[in-house]
């Protein structure tokens, strides 16, 4: 018994004499570890990178180009993708810093990468501000120019590199950083959702076409400060610096102009290599509005802006606009032989007593309009801010404003829009020409007339003839319109289509009696 004994305590502990604690493999070691585990982060980045470009796309779906305020599950779409383009360049910087600072020999080689893809991960947060017309932080500005200058420092600022695992096109750290400022200066916050993404893919394919060096090309240029945390900026040579970097826009302002030209010319966009879903003439404006954004000087204003102190009213909505530039609330008035469907249908429901009653739109109770701060304004321009809930606007949504001051309301059209980094709204507004008046309108289409709707008529000059602005979808060339101005019924005709809006239409027209 004692020998059984002893053996199943010999037999407990040879295990533990067979492999002591101590007895690890002579090559493992906790840093070559740490070193295996960065190059595996890599090579699962890398995987990663390309679904993670196809989930944000749609999932900014739900936010890009939408009224702002954005909606709770409009802003919570925007976080999600915040949230991961903003992990996924964390990871990338942190890789970066480990091939730059400690030296890893997993990553020795990866540094150009590494800072492309980092760079390019400021790059898509800040197109995803954009997108939402949201104020980009100045420490993401800051980010954008600090990766841009490691890159320049050591070296490989010009060194290309696959743009994806799979793709056959190359990129470099320029390139991507050059694309970040011209899209920027394309003055996105009064970009639709479709300009943006052309502005985006141009900026795209011309990148490499622009050079960053210490001294303009003439005397003054857009230059960014490495050191800083703003946007590129006009600046003249007097002002140059060792930090600052001029924009060398030679060789784009060739490409852009050459284009325009065969636009003009009447060639297709897509064989111009601006893409598919390029459509003329909107191509062509975007294209002229580019070349003045990233070649030219900024204009000089027609009407000079000044600073006010002061609140304008704003109220959008045709109806409320109706109800603001007549001073009285809108009626049909329709003639007693003037019935339409609906009409018949209540007369047949409910008797004589309907074909009494007023007709008229909704609104009948006014109008009501919200209080801006005025920031500055001009003759034909004004740039307000709004501090809180209110209503919901787009850009080229009609609008109708009365300044402080004022004795009347001015039709406008909301140029550009944007949330403050303090969620404050700030809206840049543009005069239609003329001072507007409230009309009605409807299709001249006998024998069954369809109620009047409200429309503005502006009056002409000797610029421009006079113009209708009817809502949206209404326009036709060559349909007839019955106006009714000040009680005096007037036929007239549809000639063309000046401008498209978000919810109006301004529209040229001729007497068609």
């Amino acid at each position: 018994m004692r020998r059984r004994r002893r053996r199943g305590s010999r037999a407990r502990r040879s295990p533990i004499r067979a492999k002591p604690a101590t007895s690890l493999p002579c090559s493992w070691s906790p840093s070559r570890s740490r070193r295996r585990a960065t190059a595996q982060l890599l090579e699962i980045l890398e995987r990663l990178r390309e679904p993670v470009v196809i989930a944000q796309a749609e999932h900014s779906k739900k936010f890009s180009g939408r009224p702002l305020p954005l909606k709770d599950f409009e802003a919570a779409a925007f976080d999600q993708v915040y949230d991961l383009w903003s992990t996924l360049g964390r990871a990338y910087r942190r890789l970066l810093r480990n091939a730059i600072e400690d030296r890893s020999a997993e990553l020795r080689g990866q540094e150009a990468l590494l800072t492309q893809r980092a760079i390019d991960c400021v790059a898509e947060l800040m197109l995803v501000h954009y997108r939402c017309r949201r104020e980009v932080d100045a420490d993401i500005w800051r980010d954008l120019h600090r990766l841009y200058h490691t890159a320049e420092q050591s070296g490989y600022v010009l060194r290309t590199v696959a743009a994806g695992r799979k793709a056959k096109s190359v990129s470099s750290t320029a390139e991507v950083y050059v694309r970040a400022l011209l899209i920027h200066l394309a003055h996105p916050y009064g970009l639709g959702t479709r300009e943006l993404a052309w502005a985006r893919r141009w900026a795209t394919m011309w990148a490499y076409k622009v050079d960053l060096s210490l001294a303009p090309e003439k005397d003054q240029g857009y230059a960014v400060d490495l050191s800083g945390s703003q946007p590129p900026t006009w600046v003249d040579s007097v002002s140059a610096s060792p930090e600052l970097r001029f924009l060398d826009v030679h060789n784009l302002r060739r490409s852009i102009r050459s284009r325009i030209k065969k636009l003009d010319e009447g060639q297709d966009p897509q064989t111009l290599g601006l893409g598919k879903d390029c459509v003329l003439p909107e191509a062509g404006r975007l294209l002229a509005s580019l070349l003045r954004a990233w070649i030219e000087s900024p204009a000089s204003r027609q009407f000079t802006r000044r600073l006010v102190l002061g609140r304008t009213e704003l109220t959008s909505g045709f109806e409320s606009i109706h109800v603001a530039l007549s001073g009285k609330l809108f009626r049909s008035a329709s003639r007693h032989w003037d019935y339409s469907r609906r009409d018949a249908e209540q007369i047949h429901i409910y008797g004589a007593a309907a074909a009494s009653a007023p007709h008229s739109t909704p609104g009948q109770a006014g109008f009501v309009s919200e209080t801006w701060e005025t920031l500055d304004e001009s003759a034909n321009g004004f740039r307000l801010r709004r501090k809180g809930a209110g209503e919901r606007l787009n850009q080229l949504q009609l609008v109708a404003l009365k300044p402080q001051g004022a004795r009347s309301f001015i039709l406008c059209e909301i140029r550009w829009l944007m949330i403050g980094i303090d969620r404050a709204l700030t809206v840049g507004a543009q005069a239609l020409p003329g001072l507007a008046t409230a009309i009605a309108a409807r299709p001249a289409s006998p024998p069954t007339p369809e109620p009047y709707t409200q429309a503005f008529l502006l009056p002409g000059s000797a610029s421009s003839p006079g113009a209708l602005v009817l809502p949206s979808g209404w326009y036709q060339r060559g349909r007839e319109l019955e106006m009714r101005v000040e009680e005096q019924s007037h036929r007239v005709r549809l000639t063309g289509l000046i401008q498209h809006g978000y919810d109006y239409d301004r529209v040229s027209f001729s007497s068609a009696s």
